[in-house]
């Protein structure tokens, strides 16, 4: 039976990558490896390729492997800049997007108001099965008026539409904070007594 490898002399792949290197000049420059060790996840898959520390920090000492560290830090920095101003535009773009959609939201009167944002309350908790929240017009007015404007909001508006639309986006976090705030102001023209909302 063959004598177990010292894995401490060696590096394998993910290690080298750890380092810098790619897969394309592991094989230009280190070739093939020293040896290989079976793979300790799955016995039925390749071997681990092992490359000798000794032989990998050599050539990363030389002339060649330096400059083309160089070049491929200079690379990563300017695609990394070039990501950040492609995302600053995506959100620019979203705020803005944000910023002109047009809010409709519709007048109704006080009385009408509680009460369909008590059928709305008591709809969202009993489709949670919690019959225990339930919400009447002789409830007091500041909780009538947390529920109106969430009524509001949530029923009377594109909000959630919107919202769902922002999931994944850059931006979306600040999206949905002047969603939210733009959506209420709309609200609070047309029901300044919501104000404490």
């Amino acid at each position: 039976m063959a004598a177990k490898k010292d894995r401490s002399h060696y590096f394998n792949k993910k290690e080298l990558k750890e380092r810098g290197w790619t897969e394309a000049k592991i094989k230009s420059w280190l070739k093939k490896p020293d040896t290989t060790s079976p793979n300790p996840f799955y016995r039925s898959a390749a071997p681990s390729q092992l490359f000798l520390k000794t032989r990998v920090e050599k050539f990363e000492k030389s002339t060649e492997f330096k400059e083309w560290q160089e070049k491929s830090l200079k690379r990563r920095e300017a695609q990394s800049k070039r990501m950040t101003e492609i995302n600053k535009k995506k959100k620019e773009d979203l705020l803005k997007h944000i910023d002109t959609l047009n809010i409709v939201i519709p007048k109704m009167k006080p009385g009408k108001l509680y009460a369909e944002a008590c059928w709305h309350y008591n709809a969202l908790w009993a489709s949670r099965d919690n019959h225990e929240k339930e919400a009447s017009l002789d409830n007091d007015k500041k909780f009538l008026n947390r529920i109106a404007m969430n009524m509001l909001r949530h029923e009377q508006s594109h909000y959630e539409k919107v919202l769902y639309s922002l999931f994944g986006k850059v931006g979306r976090i600040e999206g949905y904070l002047l969603l939210k705030e733009k959506v209420n102001k709309e609200i609070l023209k047309l029901y300044p007594f919501l104000e404490d909302q």
